[in-house]
């Protein structure tokens, strides 16, 4: 219903937060056909929000991954995906459930507390969680660097090397 109202308006960008939580797969699947019919006959951008890496994997151009409020690693979603620069999108990608695990497999977490927002360390702000953390992580923000292989796709690591 939401999203019929806010469509109605035709807006220049829909912001799609978390459009189909909580619906069944048939509904999701509808939902996301209609916007994406939407976007391509009215011209209109689409930033949709989720942490569903399948239905941004399968509806998005380019993937922000975001961290703390920082954008820790973005680029062409075939490019994030596949090269899984940054510590936080590795955890995100590691912690994800997949078929033929066996039953009662533990997914991966990622270790420590989120930090909260008012409180964000001076540097990284995943560097409390990181496993390649080192001083300089901790002393000032990362600065977007490209990912080799595709200029395109940054990630905010000192470590990007190490992670290759």
């Amino acid at each position: 219903m939401l999203i019929a109202l806010a469509l109605a308006c035709k807006p220049d960008l829909l912001i799609a937060d978390e459009p189909t939580t909580a619906l069944d797969a048939t509904l999701q699947r509808e939902v996301l056909q209609l916007i994406a019919t939407l976007v391509r006959e009215d011209g209109m951008a689409l930033l949709l929000v989720s942490h569903d890496l399948g239905l941004m994997s399968e509806n998005v151009q380019r993937t922000m991954v975001m961290y703390g409020g920082t954008v820790v690693d973005s680029g062409p979603t075939a490019s994030v995906f596949r090269r899984l620069a940054h510590p936080y999108t590795r955890g995100l990608f590691a912690a994800r459930p997949r078929i033929g695990l066996p039953r009662g497999t533990r997914l991966p977490t990622i270790p420590g507390r989120v930090p909260e927002l008012v409180d964000l360390p001076a540097g990284c702000p995943f560097a409390d969680r990181c496993d390649r953390v080192t001083d300089a992580c901790r002393a000032a923000p990362p600065p977007p660097v490209p990912v080799a292989g595709d200029d395109d796709h940054v990630a905010r690591c000192i470590h990007l090397e190490a992670a290759a």
